[in-house]
């Protein structure tokens, strides 16, 4: 029996360490249920933070989209506004060459009037400074007659005499 003792004595000795074993086994899991239970926690608010951000991404796109399209409205008011405005400066330019052409014409019928009178009195000058040529003319062959006659007044009374 010594042997079957030592047999027991031995099963005993392990069945006791088996017992330490699965105390610790024990409480592996009791320590792996708490840190289940700790992550399962950590996801929940995980999957909350996750859940808010794409909440607060969703927000954003629609933030976005939003003024997308305010600044394509904006954009195309604005451009219209351009056009507008340039069409307004193109007519007022237009108006404004045609003024300038207008005020030039006035402008050149003045100066042809103004040279057409200018010429008018210029001829009537040379008609007038002409005429007092001949007078002059007339008055210095006048005066050089009398002047020979004079000098030769002995000579002519001499001749009709």
């Amino acid at each position: 029996m010594s042997q079957v003792e030592s047999k027991i004595a031995v099963l005993e000795n392990e069945v006791n360490q088996m017992r330490g074993l699965f105390s610790k086994l024990d409480e592996s899991i009791d320590k792996m249920a708490e840190i289940s239970g700790a992550i399962q926690q950590m996801l929940a608010v995980h999957e909350t933070q996750i859940q808010s951000q794409a909440q607060d991404t969703e927000d954003l796109f629609h933030l976005v989209e939003k003024r997308r399209i305010e600044n394509d409205e904006n954009l195309k008011e604005l451009h219209s506004r351009i056009t507008t405005n340039g069409k307004e400066t193109r007519k007022e330019m237009n108006e404004n060459v045609i003024k300038i052409m207008n005020a030039i014409e006035d402008v050149k019928d003045l100066m042809v009037d103004r040279e057409r009178i200018i010429n008018e009195q210029q001829a009537q000058l040379e008609e007038r400074i002409n005429s007092l040529e001949k007078k002059s003319y007339f008055m210095m062959g006048g005066a050089a007659i009398i002047g020979f006659l004079v000098g030769a007044y002995d000579w002519i009374a001499e001749i009709f005499s």
